[in-house]
This record gives C-alpha cells, structure tokens and sequence, in this order.
C-alpha cells in the first residue's frame, strides 16, 4: 500500500474529513484482490441463482432519500461491520467460503442498482476501512453507468475491484434500463487493521444510536439535550464494543 499517512476520521468527529488519501486505491497493492477476482463467476453465478430462485430478497436501502428514486438501490448483507449473518451466509456458500478469506475484512454485501437510478453523492462512517466494489452484472461503461469518487470517474468492470476511499464523497449512477449488480466488502486499511473492533464498535454504535432517537421518544424526552446524547452515545459504543470483543474472543466474527 502506499505510504499515505492519516489520522482515523469518523463521520460523528466534530470536523469534516479533509485526509490526504486518494480517491481510488492502487488493486495491485493487495494480492487477495486476484485471489477473488480468479473466481468472481463463481460468486455472480450463485448470486444470480439464489435470486431467481427467490430463495433470498434484496432489500431497499433504509434511507430512501438517497436515491433518485425511491426503493431502486438494495442490499443484501452478509457481514456488517463484523457482524456476520449466519442466515445469508448459509445461502451463499460458495460465495462466502470465497469472501471471509479476505484479510481484514468488515463487511460484505450484494448490491443492486435498478436502471434509471442515481445515488446521490454522500460520505461514507470512518477512513479506517477500505471500500471494495466488483462488478457482477454492469449494463453499460461509462458515462452510462459510472462511480465517481471527489472528482475522478471510473467505470465498474464485471470481474474487476474498484477499491476507495469511503470518507471522500462520492455518487454512483445506472442510466440504462438494466439491472446493476455489485459485491461490496469493506477492509480495514492495514495500518488501522489493529483497531477493527474499537472502529466497528464506534460505527455500530452511531447508527443504532441515531436509529434509536428516531424511533423511542423517550429518549428524546429524557436525553434529548446534548449532554444526554453525549452519555447515550457513549453506553452505545461501550456495548458493542465488549459485544464485538467477545465474539472475535470466542470466534464468532
């Protein structure tokens, strides 16, 4: 990997992210990323298979708000940082037996794109990870169907990663009138590969936590200040941080 040095940024820091990291990471720097790129059929075949046979549903992405059109962009997750789900993983065995070899690694996820649909241009939780697409299934090249990282524009290629930066903001775009699939993983950048679970704990927690004030009004009512949010948050990340601690302890991760 190159010698890019930086701090941990997280979306929830009081600053915005303004690191030196480069938009796109170079593939050859990782030697698994040809490992999984030798057998990307293997796992397009399976996805496509367990699809159609309705045996697994992709699901809209909870924020409808960052689609150009509603319910178009969905997911279907196997691990969400390190937490793993035993169900869809059981349903895509040969997909990951392939995937949890990959070092570092956070998250996995299939990821389906309709046509005639953009993501709006947003910024990802923590630079601690590397975020990883391959295309399955891509439509078109671009201009048509297209990601954009800050300012460079690359197409997604069927069998092939793209690796970025997910703190820098970037959109992605399908303007064809077919279905776009992807794998998405996530890996920890090697120099930060030390703190998986302190960065997946603190990313976990702030989703729950914001999830959990949209959805229990008594915590607004009895913690709603900022001093409440403040002591609310930290029993978050406490939590996850001894749930993911315990289960990389005892090999459930």
């Amino acid at each position: 990997m190159s010698s890019v040095r930086s701090e941990m940024w997280f979306a929830d820091d009081p600053v915005p992210f303004r690191g030196s990291e480069p938009f796109f990471y170079d593939t050859a720097q990782f030697a698994w990323v040809r490992e999984v790129e030798a057998q990307w059929t293997v796992i397009r075949d399976e996805v496509l298979a367990v699809l159609a046979a309705q045996e697994a549903q992709l699901t809209p992405y909870m924020n409808e708000k960052m689609t150009s059109r509603p319910n178009q962009w969905k997911t279907l997750g196997l691990m969400f940082w390190t937490q793993r789900s035993v169900e869809n993983c059981a349903l895509f065995p040969k997909s990951w037996e392939i995937i949890r070899k990959i070092p570092h690694l956070t998250a996995a996820s299939f990821n389906l794109l309709e046509g005639d649909t953009t993501i709006k241009p947003h910024m990802g939780n923590t630079n601690a990870i590397i975020r990883c697409h391959m295309g399955l299934v891509v439509p078109a090249p671009a201009p048509r169907c297209a990601f954009r990282v800050g300012t460079e524009t690359r197409s997604w290629d069927e069998g092939r990663f793209l690796m970025f930066c997910d703190a820098h903001q970037h959109t992605a775009w399908n303007n064809t009138d077919a279905k776009r699939y992807i794998l998405v993983v996530d890996v920890m950048r090697p120099e930060f590969a030390h703190a998986t679970v302190a960065t997946s704990s603190r990313v976990l927690a702030a989703i729950y936590h914001e999830t959990a004030y949209q959805r229990k009004p008594w915590l607004k009512r009895w913690f709603g200040g900022a001093r409440g949010q403040a002591f609310t948050l930290a029993l978050y990340r406490l939590a996850y941080r001894y749930a993911l601690g315990r289960d990389r302890l005892f090999g459930r991760a």
